[in-house]
């Protein structure tokens, strides 16, 4: 009984010591949450004490001055310059002022009399392109390219939809062309007409000097917009429409008129570039636009006949002195080959003036029209004219095209070395004398003549 008694008052004991332990466990447990409540309280206030040195801090907004470009006040540590904490232990902030006031406190804006403003400078949306804290292009801008930025406003009518596209606009550079924030030009552009383009980029299409004197090139006075396109296009060089449409439609009705009333037209109007195969768009050194000096520019196209001319020894004067217009039309005619006046187109047709009008702007009538001349041709036997003889033969008689090359030989007076005539071509041998010549032909045997001393000659 004594023993039993002994253990229970033992076992008493223990518990009471665990009851104690336990109790003061509970304490200890409570005190420390406590504490550490308290410290975290005290950290915190003593975190927020001072948000300019604790905002970029590792536990709270580490990732705002993780940017290549930072905003100056963040970069100094000064975010109360923006943001101001509230009365409390609530950790929250307001901004000092409206957003337009804000940034307009440093960053003065442009005076807006005269002024285009961009819509989000002008509504003070200044954090529509702009990120207030750091980004990684300069000046805080949202997104790069800059299009991008420019594209998630102006998307109702995109760009850069066409085939051909402009070089800044393709590589996303809206500010090459474009002021961001206020112009004194509609659409924001640097500057007004033509100057933007030249004087930023296509500096080649200023005036050129030709003989010291300065050449104005092709509406110096126009706005570029007026035949390109700003952005892209279908048609190369940014063009609005086709050159032919820009130019025939726009400006040289004119020269439409002439071409679409003409029988025959020049094959670079049926082209579809048509005037710029032959004419430059802006500068004027040759005269009329043209690409090359007029003749050159006629050979890039037709090279066998360059050859032939540069390989004759004797070529027709206008071929020499005036070049090609001397009796050819640029664009159409309707008269074959360009020509502005008839000539005859084969080599024996009986005589018709009319058929003669080209010859006739240089040559005299009389020489086919009078059968006795004095000196109106060299082509006489003493007085007998013989372009007279072979011309007026009737339904055989011979055209200027039956002996003469019209623009070069290698015999005198551009005498032709063959003629065709059917399946052959008639070959001609003439020698030229001081005072005449001969002729043998497959026509008929040799002839001679002599201006002074007249041949005899068979009366028919």
């Amino acid at each position: 009984m004594l023993e039993n008694r002994k253990e229970h008052f033992e076992n008493r004991r223990q518990f009471a010591t665990y009851s104690m332990m336990r109790d003061i466990g509970l304490v200890l447990i409570l005190l420390f949450g406590c504490i550490r409540v308290a410290a975290i309280a005290f950290a915190q206030q003593q975190k927020h004490s001072d948000p300019a040195k604790s905002c970029v801090s590792s536990e709270c907004h580490a990732k705002v001055v993780k940017h290549k470009y930072l905003h100056g006040p963040l970069q100094i540590g000064q975010c109360t310059v923006c943001h101001l904490p509230l009365p409390g232990t609530d950790h929250k902030f307001k901004l000092a002022a409206t957003e337009e006031s804000l940034c307009s406190t440093c960053h003065k804006r442009v005076a807006t009399t005269g002024y285009v403003q961009h819509d989000p400078v002008a509504k003070g949306k200044c954090l529509g392109c702009h990120d207030a804290h750091g980004s990684e292009e300069k000046s805080q801008v949202r997104k790069s390219p800059e299009i991008l930025l420019c594209n998630e406003c102006h998307n109702k009518k995109p760009v850069l939809t066409r085939k051909y596209r402009h070089k800044p606009a393709a590589e996303g550079k809206c500010l090459s062309c474009h002021q961001p924030h206020e112009s004194k030009v509609k659409n924001l552009l640097d500057a007004t007409g033509n100057q933007l383009c030249l004087q930023k980029c296509h500096e080649k299409m200023r005036p050129v000097k030709v003989g010291g004197k300065e050449q104005k090139p092709h509406l110096a006075s126009e706005d570029c917009t007026k035949c390109h396109r700003s952005h892209d296009s279908d048609i190369p060089s940014l063009l609005t429409r086709s050159p032919g449409e820009l130019c025939l439609d726009g400006c040289h009705k004119e020269v439409k008129a002439t071409t679409e009333s003409s029988e025959f037209r020049h094959d670079a109007m049926k082209k579809e570039m048509a005037c710029v195969e032959c004419h430059r768009a802006h500068d004027n050194k040759f005269g009329h636009l043209l690409r090359k000096p007029e003749t050159e520019l006629c050979f890039t196209c037709h090279e066998e006949l360059k050859e032939r001319i540069a390989e004759a020894k004797f070529k027709h004067r206008p071929v020499s002195d005036k070049g090609c217009v001397a009796c050819h039309l640029p664009h159409g005619s309707k008269y074959s080959n360009l020509l502005f006046a008839d000539y005859p187109s084969t080599t024996l047709s009986a005589y018709d003036p009319a058929k003669y009008a080209l010859c006739f702007t240089c040559h005299r009538g009389e020489i086919v029209r009078e059968r006795y001349v004095d000196n109106q041709t060299n082509f006489r036997n003493g007085r007998l004219n013989l372009h007279y003889l072979h011309v007026n033969r009737g339904d055989d008689g011979h055209t200027c095209r039956a002996c003469h090359a019209a623009h070069a030989s290698n015999q005198p007076a551009q005498i032709r070395e063959k003629v065709p005539s059917g399946n052959w071509e008639i070959p001609i041998k003439f020698t030229r004398s001081k005072t005449g010549g001969s002729c043998l032909t497959g026509c008929h045997k040799e002839y001679t003549y002599d201006r002074l001393n007249p041949v005899q000659l068979n009366a028919k």
